[in-house]
C-alpha cells in the first residue's frame, strides 16, 4: 500500500492558510499544529516502511489502519477547508458590501444636491 502521496496530501491541507485561519479563529491552533507534528513523524515512519519493503503482517495492517486513518483525516480537513472558503467568501461579499455602501453614501448626497441646484434654476 502506497500511502506517501495521500499523506502528503494530508499534509499540505494540514498546513492551508485558509484552514490555519479557521483553526486560529475557532481557538483550534493548538490541534492543528499537533495534527501538523504527528503527521511528519508518520510521514517519515511511512516513506522507510515503503523504502524497506517492510513484509511485517503487523507493518501492513497498521499501514492499512493508517491510510483509513489519513482518509478520513483528509475528510475532516476538506470539511475546514470548505467552511474557510465560505467563510472568506462571505468576508469578500460584506467587504464589496461595505464599498458599495460607502460609494452610495458619499456620492448620492452629491448627486442630491447637484439635482436640487438644476430644478432651481
Amino acid at each position: 500500500m502506497v500511502l506517501s502521496p495521500l499523506l502528503s496530501v494530508v499534509f499540505r491541507l494540514a498546513a492551508d492558510s485558509l484552514i490555519t485561519k479557521i483553526c486560529h479563529i475557532h481557538g483550534l491552533d493548538n490541534y492543528r499544529r499537533k495534527l501538523h507534528r504527528q503527521l511528519l513523524a508518520i510521514q517519515e515512519m511511512i516513506a522507510d516502511a515503503e523504502e524497506r519493503r517492510v513484509e511485517s503482517q503487523a507493518v501492513q495492517e497498521w499501514m492499512k489502519d493508517l491510510g483509513a486513518a489519513a482518509n478520513e483525516a483528509l475528510d475532516v480537513l476538506g470539511e475546514f477547508q470548505y467552511e474557510a472558503l465560505r467563510q472568506n467568501a462571505i468576508s469578500q461579499q460584506s467587504c464589496a458590501s461595505a464599498k458599495v455602501t460607502t460609494i452610495i453614501l458619499t456620492t448620492v448626497p452629491f448627486l442630491l444636491k447637484k439635482s436640487c441646484m438644476f430644478h432651481m434654476t
